[in-house]
């Protein structure tokens, strides 16, 4: 296929400002975790799942913290080798449900034909697959490059450390998310994109512009002030955020953790930053040196 984040008194001040500022305002997609009941920081770093290999740069700031961990925390573990086959089975729809039954057959070809753009085989070969598994195939296509992967960079830094290398969340249940979402919303959703690629790709083009000036906060305002992603927020970012904030919390009492995931997660009153600062820890930018 073509393409399949020194006086007392001052530093009262400073724990103060982060435990109480809930939603993020600088600019950085790399924040240390600090405080309460640490005994050394950890960190989090926003990433950004379509990106052209140019505009992945791996900086000396982000590098140094990364050194100073044991441990790397990612969505999913993309180290597993058997993670193509979990994917592939937690992406399929219930219940023998194709995508024959959620397009009438006009539609149903039109997306064949945007999808046969990116992948070169019709959607035929993805009649089975969940329609938010095909987001991707979509969005690839509009990026017009074959993306680089944080992740896999993420992983064979960790890999070259012999560090530990984890999962937020499980592929099934990660999958399992998109069966909350009914069917049919998100075969609409897909047909919306596929209809309108210009607009999609315009739209990334506009949050790879954010994410590359670091903007957390104007990334969550993205995401969020979307209409066609309103009702899709719950179990897409809030829940998962909350979800995953004792894991958070747990492994970085036990070790120094680099924990990654999508930088539209950490912005927001109820982005990870946040919850952080809630649960009483300091949340610090770490700024490009």
């Amino acid at each position: 296929m073509k393409r399949m984040l020194p006086l007392f008194t001052l530093q009262l001040l400073v724990v103060f400002f982060y435990s109480f500022a809930q939603s993020p305002t600088e600019k950085t997609n790399l924040w240390k975790i600090s405080g309460k009941d640490l005994k050394e920081p950890s960190y989090l770093f926003g990433t950004f799942h379509l990106l052209c290999p140019e505009d992945l740069q791996v900086s000396n700031t982000l590098k140094k913290r990364f050194d100073k961990t044991r441990q790397l925390f990612l969505e999913i573990d993309f180290s597993n080798p058997n993670i193509g086959v979990q994917m592939t089975q937690a992406m399929t729809m219930r219940n023998d449900t194709t995508l024959h039954d959620l397009y009438d057959q006009e539609t149903y070809d039109s997306v064949s034909r945007v999808i046969e753009r990116t992948t070169h085989v019709g959607l035929e070969m993805f009649n089975k697959t969940k329609p938010f598994g095909l987001y991707a195939v979509i969005l690839m296509g509009a990026l017009e490059c074959q993306p680089a992967s944080w992740e896999l960079n993420l992983v064979k830094m960790a890999q070259e450390k012999n560090m530990q290398i984890n999962g937020l969340e499980t592929v099934e249940g990660q999958a399992a998310i998109f069966d909350r979402i009914p069917y049919i919303l998100q075969a609409r959703q897909l047909k919306e994109m596929a209809f309108n690629i210009d607009s999609t790709r315009g739209e990334i083009q506009h949050l790879i512009t954010i994410y590359k000036d670091q903007n957390i906060q104007a990334m969550h305002n993205r995401i969020t002030n979307d209409p066609l992603m309103e009702r899709f927020l719950g179990p897409m970012l809030y829940d998962r955020n909350t979800q995953w904030i004792s894991t958070i919390i747990q492994q970085a009492k036990e070790a120094s953790t680099f924990f990654a995931f999508g930088a539209g997660h950490l912005g927001g009153d109820k982005g990870v930053i946040a919850l952080l600062r809630k649960n009483g820890y300091i949340v610090s930018p770490i700024l490009e040196e």
